[in-house]
């Protein structure tokens, strides 16, 4: 990028900075613009079925046409039947795209014709491009998206309802999220900011090196911070504080909830772990304090570790892509309950097979609805399924009007080694309950890793952390298919060639996380094998 384009975006980001700062979103508006959102769902739908064939590099609207939809068609569906049975129709026409093809696994094809398409070709062209942010990657290749400031006002209005429901209006609050080219932890500060709340500390669970942070995203992050003062903001700076240092994030949740009387901290579900194992471990009472987590599944181990403190616990269900998708809830008493935002966000669910298993998932297929969204997607499937139900539970979110809840989150992106296929879900318990129980340590010590070496043979690796203290390889690693055989479907099968191929072994290291997440699977870049 040259100098004077580098010019021209930070004016453009100067203008949009200022304005945006000028906000002020107090709680019951934020209530009154979700209502208002619910009400104009078909109307928003509509408009990004009209920009949709307003551009011809879009693939939806190469989609939409090999499929024979016409937009009166489409429009006079949506108000005589709704949204989601008009996206039912679409997804029975062709009118979706799977996560293996955005990704670019897969071809797409439809009708006999290949599509070809780039990822930006999804992007808003109503939103300006001076900024481009990094999706953390966890499960494949990070996404390029479009970061808006326009997306941060109308995703905000959450926020306050959400530390309502938790009883945490008034508490102060940090976060442990990622710099850039991740723009999680930025979000946070910006949003917090004009919901004149502003964040009391600012951890990262990686510096700038560690991040691999452009020289572009370095300057952005100090003007963004820095500039803002111009008009009054003092948003609060990055401080690095690394998972192996959690206790210093323990030690200010304690001394911020003994002096305030309570504590809130927005992190992944991984690093709320460390927090409280921390804690428990210098014994430091972070009691009532309550955590905002997302990036990954809360399972009942890692939840079960967080409540032993005395603390709360709030999940929340996000897609890089997507955007906002759930926000958590505490009334029905799931593990990872969140209501579906139905004012920004239409699903809809279809069964599909998992490659190399017997195994069916009733995936989410996901359409944003607002303006601002960063890319113009229809029946956009994630690589997550889980389960849907309409109930009452009490909360502040049901009352807005969101009734629908998903739970049990779980990706069915998989490994792939010696040709078998594994769904995430199918290891959350043995990784995270049964080897704890059984070895030590806690439900983020163990990790399975699939790496590609460089005469391109696929390796299992059963990560154990070094906290855990001696264990005999040989024992875990039965242990590891004895379990994993009592999987329906496929498990006895996979459980079984692994044995005779010898496909696992153990390594002691740190698991791998990535921007403060520790998946329970971790896919490492072909010929780039991880090290102790």
């Amino acid at each position: 990028m040259s100098i004077i384009s580098d010019l021209i975006n930070y004016s453009r980001l100067a203008f949009d900075l200022r304005k945006f700062l000028q906000n002020s979103i107090s709680l019951e508006q934020s209530k009154q613009i979700i209502t208002e959102r619910i009400h104009n769902r078909e109307k928003n739908f509509i408009w990004l079925i009209d920009n949709i064939y307003k551009n011809p590099r879009n693939p939806y609207n190469k989609l939409l046409k090999s499929a024979g939809c016409e937009f009166g068609d489409i429009e006079q569906q949506v108000n005589q039947n709704g949204i989601e049975p008009t996206l039912q129709g679409l997804l029975a026409e062709g009118v979706y795209m799977s996560w293996e093809e955005f990704k670019g696994k897969k071809e797409l094809v439809r009708g006999g014709n290949y599509l070809h398409f780039k990822q930006s070709d999804l992007d808003n062209p109503s939103i300006p491009s001076w900024y481009k942010w990094q999706s953390s990657g966890s499960r494949s290749a990070g996404t390029k998206t479009k970061f808006s400031l326009g997306n941060r006002l109308a995703q905000s209005c959450y926020r306050l309802p959400l530390l309502e429901a938790s009883n945490a209006l008034d508490d102060p609050l940090g976060i442990w999220k990622e710099v850039p080219p991740s723009t999680n932890g930025i979000s946070h500060v910006l949003d917090f900011w004009i919901l004149r709340k502003p964040i009391a500390r600012w951890f990262s669970t990686v510096d700038e090196s560690q991040a691999q942070t452009s020289l572009q995203h370095r300057l952005a992050l100090r003007y963004i911070i820095y500039g803002s003062r111009l008009w009054g903001a003092r948003l609060v700076s990055p401080e690095y504080v690394g998972l192996r240092d959690a206790y210093k994030v323990a030690r200010w949740m304690a001394d911020t909830r003994k002096q305030y009387g309570g504590c809130s901290l927005g992190s992944s579900v991984s690093a709320a772990v460390k927090v409280c194992h921390a804690a428990m471990e210098h014994q430091l009472d972070i009691q009532g304090a309550h955590f905002l987590v997302g990036g990954e599944p809360l399972t009942a181990a890692k939840r079960s570790r967080i409540e032993a403190t005395g603390a709360s616990v709030t999940s929340n269900y996000t897609i890089s892509e997507v955007g906002r998708i759930g926000i958590g809830c505490l009334g029905t008493g799931a593990t990872d309950d969140v209501h579906l935002l139905t004012d920004s966000i239409a699903m809809i669910q279809h069964w599909r097979e998992v490659d190399h298993t017997d195994a069916k998932v009733n995936s989410f297929l996901f359409t944003p609805l607002l303006p601002s969204a960063p890319k113009l997607l229809l029946n956009f499937e994630s690589d997550d399924y889980g389960t849907v139900e309409t109930c009452s539970c009490g909360c502040v979110f049901e009352q807005l009007g969101f009734d629908k809840h998903l739970r049990n989150i779980r990706s069915f992106a998989k490994l792939t080694g010696n040709g078998v296929s594994i769904i995430g879900s199918d290891f959350d318990r043995i990784l995270e309950e049964v080897l704890p129980r059984k070895y030590g340590g806690t439900a983020t010590d163990y990790q399975l890793l699939e790496e590609e070496d460089n005469r391109g043979q696929t390796r299992l690796s059963l990560i154990i952390s070094p906290s855990v203290g001696t264990v005999d390889d040989n024992e875990v690693i039965s242990t590891v298919l004895s379990e994993f055989s009592k999987v329906e479907s496929y498990g006895g099968m996979t459980a079984s060639l692994w044995s005779q191929a010898e496909a696992l072994r153990v390594r002691r290291m740190y698991p791998i996380q990535r921007r403060g997440k520790i998946m329970t699977l971790e896919i490492a870049k072909a010929g780039k094998p991880h090290h102790t």
